[in-house]
Protein backbone atom coordinates (compact mmCIF):
# COMPACT_ATOMS: atom_id res chain seq x y z
CA UNK A 1 0.00 0.00 0.00
CA UNK A 2 2.76 2.47 0.94
CA UNK A 3 4.67 1.64 -2.23
CA UNK A 4 1.55 2.38 -4.27
CA UNK A 5 1.11 5.76 -2.60
CA UNK A 6 4.74 6.67 -3.19
CA UNK A 7 4.61 5.61 -6.85
CA UNK A 8 3.79 9.21 -7.78
CA UNK A 9 6.88 11.40 -7.99
CA UNK A 10 5.18 14.42 -6.40
CA UNK A 11 4.03 12.32 -3.43
CA UNK A 12 7.53 10.84 -2.98
CA UNK A 13 8.95 14.38 -3.08
CA UNK A 14 6.49 15.58 -0.42
CA UNK A 15 7.15 12.54 1.79
CA UNK A 16 10.92 12.99 1.45
CA UNK A 17 10.63 16.71 2.25
CA UNK A 18 8.63 15.98 5.41
CA UNK A 19 11.17 13.36 6.45
CA UNK A 20 14.02 15.84 6.05
CA UNK A 21 12.11 18.75 7.59
CA UNK A 22 9.94 17.41 10.42
CA UNK A 23 7.19 19.81 11.39
CA UNK A 24 7.24 21.59 8.03
CA UNK A 25 4.16 23.65 7.21
CA UNK A 26 2.01 23.78 4.09
CA UNK A 27 3.32 27.19 2.97
CA UNK A 28 6.93 26.11 3.53
CA UNK A 29 6.33 23.09 1.32
CA UNK A 30 4.60 25.23 -1.30
CA UNK A 31 7.66 27.47 -1.49
CA UNK A 32 10.30 24.73 -1.24
CA UNK A 33 8.69 22.22 -3.57
CA UNK A 34 7.02 24.55 -6.06
CA UNK A 35 3.71 22.71 -5.81
CA UNK A 36 0.30 24.36 -5.59
CA UNK A 37 -1.54 24.42 -2.28
CA UNK A 38 -4.33 22.30 -3.76
CA UNK A 39 -1.93 19.60 -4.94
CA UNK A 40 -0.15 19.62 -1.59
CA UNK A 41 -3.39 19.35 0.36
CA UNK A 42 -4.56 16.44 -1.77
CA UNK A 43 -1.32 14.47 -1.48
CA UNK A 44 -0.91 15.27 2.23
CA UNK A 45 -4.46 14.02 2.78
CA UNK A 46 -3.67 10.75 0.99
CA UNK A 47 -0.45 10.22 2.97
CA UNK A 48 -2.18 11.07 6.25
CA UNK A 49 -5.15 8.79 5.50
CA UNK A 50 -2.70 5.92 4.90
CA UNK A 51 -1.01 6.62 8.24
CA UNK A 52 2.34 7.46 6.66
CA UNK A 53 2.40 11.01 7.98
CA UNK A 54 0.82 12.76 10.95
CA UNK A 55 -0.09 16.40 11.37
CA UNK A 56 0.23 18.44 14.52
CA UNK A 57 -2.08 21.46 14.62
CA UNK A 58 -0.88 24.15 17.02
CA UNK A 59 -4.05 26.19 16.55
CA UNK A 60 -2.50 28.46 13.91
CA UNK A 61 -1.05 25.99 11.41
CA UNK A 62 -0.34 22.32 10.88
CA UNK A 63 3.12 20.82 10.99
CA UNK A 64 3.65 17.52 9.19
CA UNK A 65 5.75 14.57 10.38
CA UNK A 66 6.60 11.11 9.06
CA UNK A 67 4.61 8.95 11.47
CA UNK A 68 7.34 6.38 12.04
CA UNK A 69 10.13 8.93 12.59
CA UNK A 70 8.87 11.36 15.23
CA UNK A 71 7.28 10.43 18.55
CA UNK A 72 3.90 11.93 19.30
CA UNK A 73 5.11 13.96 22.30
CA UNK A 74 7.99 15.50 20.30
CA UNK A 75 5.70 16.79 17.53
CA UNK A 76 4.42 19.65 19.66
CA UNK A 77 7.90 20.78 20.69
CA UNK A 78 9.24 20.53 17.14
CA UNK A 79 6.30 22.55 15.82
CA UNK A 80 7.06 25.23 18.38
CA UNK A 81 10.80 25.42 17.69
CA UNK A 82 10.10 25.80 13.96
CA UNK A 83 8.52 29.20 14.73
CA UNK A 84 11.12 31.96 14.98
CA UNK A 85 9.85 33.99 17.94
CA UNK A 86 9.04 31.10 20.32
CA UNK A 87 12.34 29.46 19.33
CA UNK A 88 14.28 32.62 20.19
CA UNK A 89 12.52 32.91 23.56
CA UNK A 90 13.30 29.26 24.33
CA UNK A 91 16.96 29.72 23.35
CA UNK A 92 17.21 32.80 25.56
CA UNK A 93 15.71 30.87 28.49
CA UNK A 94 18.05 27.94 27.93
CA UNK A 95 20.97 30.36 28.12
CA UNK A 96 19.44 32.38 31.00
CA UNK A 97 17.40 29.98 33.18
CA UNK A 98 14.88 31.57 35.50
CA UNK A 99 14.66 34.88 33.68
CA UNK A 100 12.03 37.40 34.67
CA UNK A 101 9.49 38.92 32.32
CA UNK A 102 11.47 42.18 32.37
CA UNK A 103 14.75 40.39 31.56
CA UNK A 104 13.16 38.64 28.59
CA UNK A 105 11.53 41.88 27.46
CA UNK A 106 14.89 43.69 27.62
CA UNK A 107 16.43 41.05 25.31
CA UNK A 108 13.83 41.34 22.55
CA UNK A 109 12.26 44.20 20.65
CA UNK A 110 8.71 43.24 21.64
CA UNK A 111 5.86 45.10 23.21
CA UNK A 112 4.76 43.79 26.61
CA UNK A 113 1.58 42.47 24.98
CA UNK A 114 3.47 40.56 22.28
CA UNK A 115 5.80 38.97 24.82
CA UNK A 116 2.84 38.07 27.06
CA UNK A 117 1.13 36.43 24.09
CA UNK A 118 4.14 34.24 23.28
CA UNK A 119 4.84 33.35 26.91
CA UNK A 120 1.20 32.36 27.48
CA UNK A 121 1.28 30.07 24.44
CA UNK A 122 4.54 28.47 25.60
CA UNK A 123 3.14 28.03 29.12
CA UNK A 124 -0.11 26.54 27.77
CA UNK A 125 1.85 23.93 25.79
CA UNK A 126 3.96 23.26 28.91
CA UNK A 127 7.22 24.06 27.11
CA UNK A 128 7.86 26.72 29.76
CA UNK A 129 7.19 26.85 33.47
CA UNK A 130 6.37 29.92 35.51
CA UNK A 131 7.23 30.60 39.13
CA UNK A 132 7.22 33.61 41.44
CA UNK A 133 10.26 35.29 42.91
CA UNK A 134 9.05 38.00 45.23
CA UNK A 135 6.77 40.02 42.92
CA UNK A 136 8.28 38.88 39.64
CA UNK A 137 7.23 36.08 37.33
CA UNK A 138 10.17 33.83 36.53
CA UNK A 139 10.21 31.68 33.38
CA UNK A 140 12.19 28.51 32.62
CA UNK A 141 12.19 25.81 29.97
CA UNK A 142 10.27 22.85 31.43
CA UNK A 143 12.57 20.14 30.06
CA UNK A 144 15.83 21.90 29.16
CA UNK A 145 17.84 18.79 28.25
CA UNK A 146 15.10 17.44 26.02
CA UNK A 147 14.73 20.85 24.37
CA UNK A 148 18.48 21.10 23.79
CA UNK A 149 18.47 17.63 22.22
CA UNK A 150 15.58 18.56 19.91
CA UNK A 151 17.32 21.78 18.86
CA UNK A 152 20.52 19.87 18.10
CA UNK A 153 18.68 17.06 16.29
CA UNK A 154 16.48 19.27 14.10
CA UNK A 155 18.94 22.11 13.56
CA UNK A 156 19.51 21.18 9.91
CA UNK A 157 15.83 21.60 9.04
CA UNK A 158 15.56 25.06 10.66
CA UNK A 159 17.35 27.97 9.05
CA UNK A 160 18.39 30.29 11.90
CA UNK A 161 21.79 31.83 12.58
CA UNK A 162 21.05 32.22 16.31
CA UNK A 163 20.12 28.54 16.55
CA UNK A 164 23.30 27.52 14.73
CA UNK A 165 25.46 29.46 17.19
CA UNK A 166 23.67 28.11 20.25
CA UNK A 167 23.70 24.51 19.03
CA UNK A 168 27.47 24.77 18.62
CA UNK A 169 27.64 25.79 22.28
CA UNK A 170 25.30 22.93 23.35
CA UNK A 171 27.38 20.43 21.39
CA UNK A 172 30.55 21.48 23.25
CA UNK A 173 28.96 21.17 26.71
Amino acid sequence: MQEDLLALKSRRTIYSHISGNPGTYLREMETSLGLSVGDLQYHLGQLEKAGMIRAYDDGRRKGYFVASEVQYLDRQMISIIRMRTPRRIIIFLLMHPEASFQEILAEFNFTKGALSFHLKRLLKTEVLTKAKRERESIFSVAEPEKMKNLLVTYRASISDEVLDNVVDIFARI
